[in-house]
């Protein structure tokens, strides 16, 4: 997810009891999966005494029902050890979650790693939310259902087309760092988070590259094809990631996925000057035109503001002169017009209306509020005489709504025994992240350099129309600047679909992810 998820109250916690694999005493819910080659042992501390890691594994058989006939499948739910520093140590225990179909040859069939964002996102909002045969219920509208919600089967896993390996950066989820020496390491304070060497762009990218080269040693899955799929700042870390394993795995992906991402810093926040309100404006217009403020289909509303976007209001905001606004009022209305805001606030902002505000202000004659990550979705004004808002209403009410089910969905389909809290959003790895000193970040010379170095290499960017945060716009402007060969810009595809960052909250929205999905890894492996 996006840095808003900043706004969050802290949930993660650095003790870190051992994780406990289910015994067959476990009482298990109607209809549980079979347990096979669990861990049985008692509580211990994850670096063993003896010098090995204990990765707590925990391997379950299912069958997921389909209308083409059932999928059997195993979950292995586990931790790898992630190994730092110049002794090699075991400096952070990461836990994935692997889904391989049964019978299928290994060594044909394509294994998709699957991230999340933030930086601090867990990989359950995809892992429940789009690609793991369960799914969190949701209203047919996308929005919130009531607690708890409902754990279905997922009729569009992508299971049914690649295995899946679900993995929780350091600090997310239930990976954690771990102190070493005692935290007398030199340059270790005792109340620094042992994770925190791992959150930084270019340490992310290079642990999380090497989670994947581990599992696929583990595995024997060298000769598989390879996939890497992520949502938000997942897409970020992908297209860094594609560039690291090549050089330093020397292995190459055969396609990207990138649900909601941001690619280039600079074309969604300060930093790229007039571009930015302009690749944002689509997704204002459709999300103005989802609450019914401006005529249309949120679609034509996007249609026409993309038009728009790249012409008058573009001109319009470089031909601004702050000296004589007054000369500007017919820009400032058709601006409006466009947004469905009120015309006095467009003006107030000189035609750049920031996100924030945008979703503030829409609806305030209604009194509600927008969410910045899905523009259709509203809830009541919390505080109307704030100016800003003080946490997103889609986003903070995901956060129980996926804690709880995955925290039930990890005890009892998957076996896994633990009181150690679940962090679907640290507001700690947020916050601690390191950025560059210098600049935007950007993923774009690395998305360059491993579309170039593997010919063969397919990306699918998927977005949803009336996400405010990461706006589809920015992603086609990317993309159209791309240096491909004659006859393969085909091999980057941008997707735009109803809803908003998190559009496979819509069943119909997820369908067609999948199928997307299906069809970039069939064309990869032509």
């Amino acid at each position: 997810m996006n840095r808003c998820l900043r706004l969050l109250p802290l949930l993660a916690l650095l003790a870190l009891p051992p994780l406990q694999a289910a015994t067959a005493q476990d009482a298990a819910p109607q209809n549980a999966p079979a347990r096979s080659e669990q861990n049985q042992s008692a509580a211990k501390p994850a670096e063993r005494a003896g010098g090995g890691f204990d990765a707590q594994r925990s391997e379950t058989r299912h069958q997921l029902p389909l209308p083409s006939g059932p999928l059997a499948y195993t979950a292995v739910a586990e931790f790898l050890p992630l190994r730092d520093g110049p002794r090699d140590e075991v400096a952070a225990r990461v836990f994935t979650v692997t889904y391989t179909l049964d019978g299928a040859p290994r060594d044909r069939r394509p294994v998709a790693f699957v991230f999340n964002g933030g930086p601090g996102a867990s990989s359950a909002y995809l892992h429940l939310g789009a690609l793991g045969p369960k799914v969190v219920g949701f209203n047919d509208d996308g929005s919130l259902t009531r607690p708890p919600a409902p754990l279905l089967d997922n009729p569009d896993s992508w299971l049914a087309f690649t295995d899946l390996v679900f993995i929780d950066p350091v600090g997310t989820g239930y990976s954690r760092g771990m102190r070493r020496d005692g935290g007398k390491e030199e340059g270790a304070r005792r109340d620094e988070d042992p994770g925190k060497r791992f959150w930084s762009v270019d340490a992310d990218s290079r642990s999380m590259a090497e989670i994947v080269r581990l599992w696929l040693t583990r595995n024997g899955r060298w000769e598989s094809p390879k996939f890497l799929v992520g949502e938000s700042y997942g897409g970020f870390r992908i297209a860094k990631m594609a560039n690291r394993l090549i050089d330093d795995t020397g292995i190459a992906v055969n396609g990207l996925i990138m649900v909601s991402p941001v690619v280039d810093f600079a074309t969604i926040r300060g930093g790229g000057g007039l571009l930015v309100p302009a690749l944002r404006l689509p997704s204002y217009a459709a999300s103005a035109s989802a609450n019914g403020l401006v005529p249309g289909t949120p679609e034509q509303a996007a249609a026409e503001a993309e038009r728009y976007a790249f012409t008058g209001y573009l001109t319009g905001l470089a031909g601004l002169d702050y000296r004589r606004p007054g000369a500007a009022q017919g820009f400032f209305t058709e601006v409006a017009r466009t947004t469905g805001l009120p015309e006095e606030l467009v003006t107030r902002f000189r035609g750049e209306v920031p996100t924030d505000i945008f979703a503030r202000e829409l609806l305030r004659g209604r009194g509600r509020v927008a969410s910045v990550y899905d523009g259709t979705f509203t809830a009541a004004d919390p505080d109307p005489s704030a100016a800003r808002l003080p946490f997103d209403p889609f986003l903070k009410g995901t956060v129980p709504t996926y804690t709880t089910a995955f925290a039930a969905y990890a005890r009892e389909w998957l076996g896994v025994r633990t009181e150690v809290p679940f962090d679907l959003l640290s507001d700690r790895v947020n916050r601690d992240w390191e950025w560059p000193r210098s600049g935007q970040p950007s993923a774009v010379d690395d998305l360059q350099a491993a579309l170039t170095l593997q010919p063969a290499l397919r990306v699918l960017i998927a977005h949803g129309r009336t996400d405010l945060i990461t706006p589809y716009m920015a992603s086609r402007w990317v993309a159209s600047r791309l240096e491909l060969p004659d006859g393969q810009a085909d091999r980057v595809a941008v997707t735009v679909y109803e809803g908003g960052h998190m559009m496979y909250t819509r069943a119909p929205e997820r369908a067609k992810l999948s199928a997307d999905a299906q069809a970039l890894i069939e064309a990869a492996l032509r």
